[in-house]
């Protein structure tokens, strides 16, 4: 096996990680948040140590979803960029024949 082909299967089995985390357990990120942003709203002046706790990990758990969409969105725009330039060579290929 060569490196890259390792580094390809590392990389679709990050992905596969990343898609089954978020197919299983995707809501419970938005539920976090929801969470997390009503004590936020609901919290006293004074409490300012808690809403602003509460606040990091809302913006914590939120930017962990958007790092794992945005790896798959990459990933798959990364799938169809090959795909598309696979058959600009086939077809370049077949009209030079």
């Amino acid at each position: 096996m060569t490196p890259h082909s390792s580094e390809q299967l590392d990389r679709e089995q990050q992905i596969r990680r990343a898609s089954e985390v978020l197919l299983d357990a995707g809501w419970l990120f938005d539920d976090f948040v929801n969470n997390e942003m009503r004590k936020v709203l609901v919290s006293q002046p004074e409490e300012r140590d808690l809403r602003e706790e509460a606040w990091r990990r809302a913006r914590v758990a939120t930017e962990m979803k958007a790092g794992l969409e945005s790896l798959i969105e990459n990933y798959e725009a990364d799938l169809r960029l090959k795909e598309r330039r696979s058959r600009g060579t086939a077809s370049a290929k077949g009209s030079s024949e």
